[in-house]
This record gives C-alpha cells, sequence and structure tokens, in this order.
C-alpha cells in the first residue's frame, strides 16, 4: 500500500480501535512502509467506487512450527454490500504473498467480539488467565505450499 493510502485507511482502522489518532496511525504504518524489502507492507482492497473496504498488514518471519510464516495483522474487512467481497479478496492477495515470500503458513490474527474460547482448569492458558490475560483476538493458521 502506498504511503497516500494511509490517511485514507484510518477510519476503516477505527473499527477496530476508535480512538486511534491519525498520528499514531501514520507512526504504526510506517515501518510496512519504510522497508526496502517486500518482506512486509500494507494491502488494501478498494470496491468499483473507489472506497477501501480492506486492509491487511503483513510481514513474512521465522516461525518455530512452520518455518517461515507470513503473519497478518491487522486484516479488516467491510462486507458493504452482502457479498463479502472484501475478505475474499484481501485472502486471494495474503495467499499470492504468502506463496511468493517462501511462507510455509499464514497466520492471521483475527478480532473477536466476546473473547470467548474453551478454557479447561489446569492447563496454560486457564493460568494465563489466571494472571490478568483476555483474549482480544485469535491466531488462525493456514499452510501454504511456497512458489519456486
Amino acid at each position: 500500500m502506498a504511503a497516500d493510502w494511509v490517511d485514507r485507511a484510518l477510519p476503516l482502522v477505527r473499527g477496530l480501535r476508535s480512538d486511534l489518532s491519525l498520528r499514531e496511525w501514520r507512526s504504526y504504518c510506517a515501518p510496512f512502509l519504510d522497508r526496502a524489502d517486500s518482506a512486509s507492507g500494507l494491502e488494501c482492497v478498494l470496491d468499483e467506487k473507489d472506497y477501501l473496504i480492506g486492509l491487511a498488514g503483513y510481514e513474512a518471519r521465522p516461525d518455530i512450527r512452520h518455518g517461515r510464516v507470513l503473519m497478518v495483522d491487522p486484516f479488516i474487512a467491510v462486507d458493504l454490500y452482502g457479498r463479502n467481497f472484501a475478505a475474499q479478496m484481501l485472502l486471494a492477495r495474503v495467499d499470492t504473498l504468502a506463496g511468493s515470500l517462501g511462507c510455509r503458513a499464514i497466520h492471521i490474527a483475527y478480532e473477536t467480539a466476546d473473547g470467548s474460547v474453551t478454557r479447561r482448569r489446569g492447563n496454560t492458558f486457564d493460568r494465563l488467565f489466571d494472571k490478568g490475560y483476555r483474549v482480544d483476538s485469535l491466531r488462525l493458521c493456514k499452510g501454504v505450499t511456497p512458489a519456486v
């Protein structure tokens, strides 16, 4: 995503964090836009009327389970017309990016509205919960075959 789209994306991102200022958003985006390589960036989706309806921040990085992964956060898709167009387009672009960057998996952080997750007494998650940690997103994983 080019730097000129950063300001345009703020209303979309405010769906996740309504108090985010333009300065904070620009500061968050700067590392994505300043890198010379394509291992990180911001991907956006526009509808036929040129409205920004989807946004994904991504970074290819090492992962202990999968080797190289494409971490996607944030992942925001607004369904304006009931077609799920933004999510479909964004997921297709993320798949293409992962393959071209040699990633073996994609991890997407997905915001959860109610923070629900199954707890079992005594497991690690339960202990984290007892220490004050709360679910604020889910990390979804999909295996991919890197492009050759």
